[in-house]
């Protein structure tokens, strides 16, 4: 009987140390589990700020895009109308009354080229030119009015077409008129 008491004994210890491992192996695996759940939580956080970063960066991204869009469509506009106020221009220009235009700008010649020899104008006006001025006529120019005028060895030229008119009180005047056609 002594055999079978120190048997159970036995049987019973290792039971207990069984059980007893078994405990400790079921702890260490809460233990690993809590941390591993708890680095993912800290990782899934991680991320979801990450996440929110990129997001809210494209979405800087694209309202900057937008914006740069939204400025070239505007600058297209404006200067689509400048280019349309601009021919309009030219048109008010070419409408005015042709001789009172010519003759004064004949006189400006005369005061700024003494020395004239050659008057060129568009063919519209190229009697008018000839009737006014005492000036060889030189030909006939592509332009909507208005008169150039060179020195007789062609080294000095002044240039008075409506064009050039225009272009140049355009340049002057461009800041001025887009405060007008875009208050």
């Amino acid at each position: 009987m002594g055999l079978e008491k120190v048997i159970e004994k036995i049987q019973k210890e290792g039971k207990e140390k069984i059980t007893s491992m078994l405990q400790d192996a079921e702890k260490q695996a809460a233990q690993i589990l809590q941390t591993k759940q708890k680095m993912v939580e800290e990782l899934s956080v991680k991320k979801k700020q990450e996440t929110e970063k990129q997001i809210e960066s494209l979405k800087i991204q694209e309202e900057s895009g937008m914006e740069i869009e939204a400025k070239k469509i505007r600058l297209k506009t404006e200067k689509d109308i400048f280019n349309i106020t601009y021919q309009e221009c030219l048109v008010a220009l070419s409408s005015l009354p042709h001789e009172k235009v010519i003759s004064s700008l004949m006189k400006s010649v005369k005061e700024e080229l003494p020395e004239e020899a050659y008057i060129y104008s568009n063919k519209r006006d190229a009697p008018l030119v000839r009737s006014l001025s005492t000036l060889s006529y030189g030909g006939s120019i592509e332009c909507l009015g208005g008169i150039v005028v060179e020195n007789k060895d062609k080294t000095m030229k002044i240039d008075y077409r409506y064009e050039m008119i225009a272009e140049i009180v355009w340049d002057r005047s461009l800041k001025e008129i887009a405060e007008k056609l875009f208050r």
